[in-house]
This record gives structure tokens, C-alpha cells and sequence, in this order.
């Protein structure tokens, strides 16, 4: 073998060292460039979603130092001294004073991004949603613009109860712009309708010109009856009697505004709500089913036992089973237990759902104690038993129904 040759293979080795040497370099390098610090404000972010707001408080009032926007760090601090103070864990480690003053001070320190960031913190419904409700309470007028922009744009869909309470909650420095929205083109009419009724509920008469001037400008009639809803609930007693003719309106709209409003008038038209349980409505059946329940009468547990079947839906048949348990807890409903077996056993009621809710209110205390005292002629565990082995067939059915044959047996 030539010296060239063993030179020749000896820089070969010594390339391919030095290329695997290149390369190691280089996998440490673009390795090193890839690693990402965690920050501040990532930890604080995730104790405080983890409900270690104590801990989450430390990391976040670094965050608010370091980072340059600020938004998110400020308004998770905010949260954070919120949920140690709500559970109770500030005042264990002695911290509650010093958070309470950094949370006031924060609180009216908040501003438009700050709100945005927590409103949408709501949509994402964490374990702090009641410390970043209370929060904008507190923050009052300056958070209603934010909160009636979502409303209206349909944002955060899913908490739209929570801004019915935060706007109810701020109360009276926020009907001015409650009612300017409501009185805006642009929103859409349900949103009108929902805007009425929490102007009702936050109940300051000082609104009532509002709604008056509202009430002339709109051609909307179904507006028009939530608006005579509310200027009841601020003391115009004169607003009862077009509210009781709305519940006959042939516009459904009108007719729901009047259903709901049943609970809350002082002269209740019996007979017009029992009628109204048949309406072609659901939410009309729904909320006359729980005025019902406030002004019970014995002539209504045939419209209730009929919505059990009748393809309503299930929270509609909620408040009717809720009324006539109510009416048998209270002797409003004598035989109910009969009829309710009658109706369970009925070829007819082909859906198990409705067989099951129908079982379930037949094991309530009132009617198992209807049962056990009806007349033995009528024998009624017996009818029970036979549907429960020959008939049923859905098997959750059988179930509840074993469970109360064991009752009454």
C-alpha cells in the first residue's frame, strides 16, 4: 500500500470525524434555539386556572413587571387576589388585607382591554367565574358598554347568563346605556326583549321614561308587551291589563312577554292560564306551567298532564311535573296518582322518556303516600306491578318502576 493511499484514507476518517462533529454542533444548537422559557405569566396563568390562586397571585404580580403587554398579567392578578380572597385562602396566609387593597385598586385601575380579556376569560368558563363576574359588578358603568357589545354581537354565547347578572348586579348606573341599546336599530330584536327585562329586574323607577319613550318609538308589539312588563315591575299597576289581553295575542312574541310576566301580576286570570296550557307556544306552555305552580287550581292538572306526552319540550315538562308535585304535596290534586298511572299505562305513550318522568314523579313522597291510601278498588299497586312485568320493555322504565314497587310494596 502507497503513502498516498494511507494519507488518502486517513483524511477520509478524519473528514467524516469532523462532519460528525458539524453535525452533533448543530443538533445542539437548533435544539437550544428550539427551547422555549416558560414565563410568568404562563405559570400564574395555570395555577389560577388550576384554582392555586395564592401561588397564581406570586407568579402574576412578577408577570406584571416583566411583560411588556400588560393586558393579560393585569387582568389575571385581578382574578387571582379575587379567588384567594372569595375561598378563604388570603385570610389563612394573611394575606387578605394586602389583597384587598391591590384588588380595589386594580379594579378601578381596569381598563377597555382588561375588561375585554376577562369577559372573554368567562366565555372559557374557568373555576373563576364568580370572582370575574363579581369583579365587573364592581368595575360598575365603565364594564356595561363591553358587555352589551358581546350581547349584542352574540359573543360567549354560553355565559350570556352571566351578563343578565353582572348587568343586574351594576344596576342603576347602567340603565342609561341598557336603554340606549335597546333603543338601537342594530341590536337584534331578542336581544331588545332580553335588555327590557333586566331594565324590570334591576327595578329603579327613575327608568320608567325611558322605557315610556322607548315603548312609543318601536312597532315591534311583542317589545311593546315586554316594556309593559317591566313598567309593571317599577310600580304601573296600569300595564296589568294589557299584559293579561297579551296572553290571547295572536303573535307569539306577545304572547310569550305575557306568559312570563303571569308570575309576577297581582290579579292572576285563572282561566286564561289554564286555557293557555294548550297554547301552540312552548315557552308560553313553560312559563304559564310555573305561574300555575305560584296560583295552583285543581282545574289545571289536565293541561299538566297532558304537556307530560304532548312533544313539549323538556323543560317545559320540568315545570309541569314540578306543579303537580307541588299540587299533591298541597292537596290541590287528589286521584292525581290514578290518572298519572292511567296515563303511564296508555299504549300511546310510545316514548320511554315520557314513561320515565311520569315513574319518577309517582315515586315522589306525595304520590307514593296517594297510592298507598287510594281506594282499594282501584288497586293500584296491582296495575303497577301487572305493567311493570307484562308491559315495559325499556329497561331504565323497569327500573324506576322496581324501585317503586319496593316503596309501596
Amino acid at each position: 500500500m502507497s503513502l498516498i493511499e494511507i494519507l488518502g484514507g486517513k483524511d477520509k476518517r478524519n473528514m467524516k470525524k469532523l462532519l460528525m462533529i458539524l453535525l452533533l454542533i448543530g443538533v445542539v444548537s437548533f435544539g437550544c434555539q428550539q427551547e422555549q422559557v416558560i414565563t410568568q405569566l404562563e405559570v400564574g396563568r395555570g395555577k389560577l386556572f388550576a384554582g392555586l390562586s395564592l401561588e397564581a397571585a406570586q407568579h402574576l404580580e412578577r408577570a406584571v413587571q416583566e411583560e411588556v403587554n400588560k393586558v393579560e398579567p393585569r387582568a389575571l392578578l385581578i382574578l387571582a387576589y379575587s379567588n384567594a380572597i372569595s375561598t378563604g385562602a388570603a385570610r389563612t396566609h394573611n394575606v387578605e388585607a394586602r389583597y384587598q387593597s391591590e384588588r380595589d385598586r386594580r379594579v378601578s385601575e381596569l381598563g377597555e382591554y382588561e375588561m375585554k380579556r376577562i369577559l372573554q376569560i368567562l366565555g372559557e368558563r374557568h373555576r373563576v367565574q364568580k370572582d370575574a363576574i363579581q369583579v365587573l359588578i364592581d368595575k360598575g358603568a365603565p364594564a356595561v358598554p363591553f358587555i352589551l357589545e358581546d350581547l349584542v354581537k352574540n359573543r360567549y354565547h354560553n355565559v350570556h347568563g352571566d351578563f343578565i347578572q353582572i348587568l343586574i348586579g351594576i344596576g342603576t348606573p347602567g340603565i342609561n346605556e341598557i336603554l340606549k341599546a335597546a333603543g338601537d336599530s342594530k341590536t337584534p330584536p331578542a336581544v331588545k326583549i332580553l335588555l327590557v327585562r333586566i331594565i324590570g329586574d334591576i327595578g329603579d323607577a327613575s327608568a320608567t321614561t325611558g322605557l315610556e319613550a322607548l315603548q312609543n318609538a318601536t312597532t315591534d308589539e311583542g317589545l311593546k308587551m315586554e316594556i309593559n312588563t317591566a313598567l309593571y315591575h317599577l310600580g304601573d299597576e296600569g300595564s296589568e291589563s294589557k299584559i293579561v289581553e297579551g296572553l290571547t295575542d295572536g303573535n307569539p312574541v306577545v304572547r310569550r312577554a305575557a306568559a312570563k310576566s303571569m308570575m309576577y301580576l297581582k290579579e292572576h286570570p285563572t282561566d286564561m292560564l289554564i286555557a293557555a296550557l294548550d297554547d301552540s307556544d312552548d315557552t308560553v306552555r313553560m312559563d304559564v306551567a310555573k305561574a300555575l305552580m305560584k296560583y295552583p287550581d285543581a282545574g289545571a292538572v289536565n293541561g299538566l298532564l297532558a304537556i307530560l306526552t304532548n312533544g313539549s319540550s323538556l323543560h317545559t315538562k320540568q315545570a309541569a311535573l314540578d306543579t303537580l308535585n307541588h299540587y299533591a304535596e298541597n292537596g290541590y290534586a287528589d286521584g292525581l296518582a290514578g290518572n298519572l298511572i292511567v296515563l303511564l299505562t296508555n299504549p300511546e305513550v310510545v316514548n320511554h322518556e315520557d314513561r320515565l318522568r311520569i315513574v319518577q314523579l309517582l315515586k315522589k313522597p306525595a304520590l307514593v303516600k296517594q297510592i298507598e291510601e287510594a281506594d282499594q278498588y282501584d288497586n293500584l299497586p296491582h296495575k303497577l306491578d301487572v305493567f311493570f312485568r307484562e308491559t315495559e320493555t325499556n329497561d331504565m322504565v323497569k327500573d324506576a318502576l322496581n324501585e317503586l314497587l319496593l316503596v309501596i310494596n
